[in-house]
C-alpha cells in the first residue's frame, strides 16, 4: 500500500469514526468501509477527493432507509 493511499484511507476511516459519533471498538469496520470506498474510488476513476463516490452511497444509504421506513411494522395491539 503506497504512502498517498494510506494515509487517505486513514483520514477517511477517522471522518466516518468522527460521523458515527466515535464508536468504541468499530475502528476496524471505518477502515474496511474507508479502503471499500478507495479501491471503488480507484476503479471508478473518481476525484481524489471521492465525492463521486460518496454522492452515490449516500444515496444508496437514503434508498435503503426510505425503503425499511416503507416497509410494515410489526405491531402488537393489545
Amino acid at each position: 500500500m503506497t504512502d498517498e493511499r494510506f494515509e487517505w484511507i486513514s483520514k477517511r476511516a477517522y471522518a466516518i469514526w468522527e460521523a458515527a459519533g466515535r464508536p468504541w471498538g468499530c475502528n476496524h469496520l471505518h477502515w474496511e468501509q474507508a479502503a471499500a470506498e478507495r479501491e471503488h474510488m480507484e476503479r471508478t476513476r473518481a476525484s481524489t477527493d471521492g465525492e463521486e463516490v460518496l454522492i452515490r452511497l449516500r444515496r444508496k444509504v437514503a434508498t435503503l432507509e426510505a425503503e425499511n421506513d416503507a416497509s410494515p411494522k410489526d405491531r402488537n395491539v393489545g
